[in-house]
This record gives structure tokens, C-alpha cells and sequence, in this order.
């Protein structure tokens, strides 16, 4: 009931009023969330070479753009293919035609910008596009969520039921759009990399999926062109690597390079980055390292 509320109060507001109130709601959240204040700024450290105080705006900042995405998102099943190429100004698709050569891409990304468009974006230019989503406990927001995705042509993979449909999508030259930003915690802590000078612990899934396809690697992220426009532009950049036949070491190795090029896409717009959980593994407590 509250989902349909806020679903029909986002679409009957105009959009800057819309975007207005969730930025205001943002910064309230980010007064009142302690926990995730704290963690948000420390994240924005690494990115802005430890200066406190960009760090807090980029933070505050951060908060009131992922409010701007929830209006967004909840406005989603009611746009059309038409309003995606409106609304995503990009025009590399060459070079991504000629990055899917036959086993198909796996684009890696962040929770960044509006990410829900890149997607839609895809599926519109004619690729088969699987999309790797969480499920929302509650299923009936689930299904409105599948719904509104699905209606643009794409198709949503479960997280925990990634492996053999996700592979088959690659096969068939397909395309396969996966986070990978998900703190991953001890024992099962995905893989360390460097990311801005420290090491994370990311999903090691990408790249074992991409290595195990033979797909090519595509970093990309969707920020907004402007905080009062649902406009996007799209930064894509396809990642380079030579398997050595060491799945390990390919592994970490792959997953370096898409956090190698995701970097610079992070570091020119800090403030559309929503990670609001600790990456970094020199900020968690002892016991969670």
C-alpha cells in the first residue's frame, strides 16, 4: 500500500517538485543516519584523497542524489522505450557493437547515477540484456519491480540464481549487467583488490562469469547530467585482458582492471556514488576483517 502511494504521489508531482522534496529527504537522511553518515564520508575519503571536508559534502551530496533516484525508480514502469533514448544521451554504441564479438558482454557497474537506465538503454539499442538483481523480501513489491523492468525489454536474473541462465544469455552472444560494489564480508569475502590507493573486498562473480563465457568486459556507469533533470549520459569503458589459464589469478586480476576503470568515472562525480556500507578493509571493525 505504501509502495503504490509513493508510486502514484512520484508520477502526479512534477519532477523538479518530485526531486526537490527527495532532496530534502535525502539530507535529512543523512543528518539522522548516523551509521551511515560515518560510513558514507569514509568511503568519499579514499575517493577524494583524505580531505575531510570534501568528503562530508561529497557524502551529504550522495545521500540527496540517491533520494533523486527513488523518484526515478519509482516513476520506471511508466516510461517507454521512447522516453529511455530521450533520456540516455550516448553515442558509443559502435564501440560496443564491436566489443560483442560472439560470447557476448558483461557490463560491470556501480550503484551510480541512475544505473536502472543503462539497462533499459541496452535492451532499446536491440541487445539481449539480463540484468542481475536483488529480490526484495516482499514479493509483491518484487513483481511490480520485475514488471516495470521487464516491460522494457529486459530480463531479470535472481542474484542467487545467477550461474546457468546467465551463462546461456553470454553463449548466445547476449549481454549481462552486474553490480559489483557489494561489500563482501569473511569467510566468503569475494576478492581484494586495490580501488583508489586501499584494498576492497568486491564480488568476485563478474569475472569469474565473464572468464568462464569468454565474454568481453565492459566498466560503465549512467551519471546524471544534471540533479533536476532525469537525463543521463553513459560512461562506458571496455576492459582489456589476456587470460593466463591461472583461473585465480585471472580472477583477480580481471576484477582489478574493471576497478582500474571504474576509478576515474567515480573520481569526476564522487556525489553519484551511493555506497552507504564500509568497502574499504582498513574501515571495518577487527572482527568483520
Amino acid at each position: 500500500m505504501l509502495f503504490r502511494a509513493a508510486v502514484a504521489l512520484a508520477r502526479r508531482v512534477p519532477l523538479r517538485v518530485s526531486y526537490a522534496l527527495a532532496a530534502a529527504a535525502g539530507t535529512l537522511a543523512y543528518v539522522a543516519w548516523r551509521g551511515g553518515r560515518r560510513r558514507c564520508i569514509e568511503n568519499m575519503r579514499h575517493v577524494l584523497r583524505d580531505n575531510p571536508r570534501a568528503a562530508r559534502r561529497a557524502a551529504r551530496r550522495s545521500f540527496a542524489n540517491y533520494a533523486r533516484y527513488l523518484v526515478d525508480f519509482l516513476r520506471f514502469d511508466a516510461i517507454t522505450a521512447q522516453d529511455v533514448r530521450d533520456r540516455v544521451a550516448f553515442d558509443g554504441w559502435s564501440v560496443l557493437d564491436a566489443t560483442r564479438t560472439g560470447n557476448g558482454i558483461v557490463f560491470v557497474t556501480l550503484h551510480f547515477g541512475n544505473w536502472d537506465l543503462g539497462a533499459a538503454a541496452l535492451a532499446g539499442h536491440g541487445y539481449p540484456i539480463s540484468a542481475v538483481a536483488d529480490t526484495f523480501g516482499d514479493s509483491r513489491l518484487n513483481e511490480r519491480v520485475l514488471r516495470a523492468r521487464r516491460h522494457l525489454g529486459m530480463q531479470i536474473v535472481a542474484a542467487e540464481r545467477m550461474g546457468p541462465s546467465v551463462l546461456r544469455a553470454l553463449r548466445r552472444n547476449g549481454v549481462v549487467a552486474l553490480l559489483i560494489d557489494v561489500p563482501q564480508a569473511a569467510p566468503a569475502r569475494g576478492v581484494e583488490v586495490q580501488f583508489f590507493g586501499s584494498t576492497v573486498a568486491v564480488a568476485d562473480g563478474p569475472a569469474r562469469i565473464a572468464l568462464r563465457a569468454g565474454a568481453a568486459v565492459v566498466a560503465a556507469t549512467l551519471p546524471r547530467i544534471d540533479p533536476w533533470s532525469d537525463r543521463v549520459t553513459a560512461e562506458v569503458t571496455p576492459v582489456a585482458f589476456e587470460p593466463s589459464g591461472d583461473q585465480e589469478r585471472d580472477v583477480q586480476a580481471l576484477t582489478q582492471a574493471v576497478m582500474h576503470a571504474l576509478e576515474p568515472m567515480v573520481r569526476r562525480h564522487p556525489e553519484q556514488w551511493y555506497i552507504f556500507r564500509r568497502l574499504w578493509l582498513a574501515d571495518r571493525p577487527a572482527d568483520s576483517a
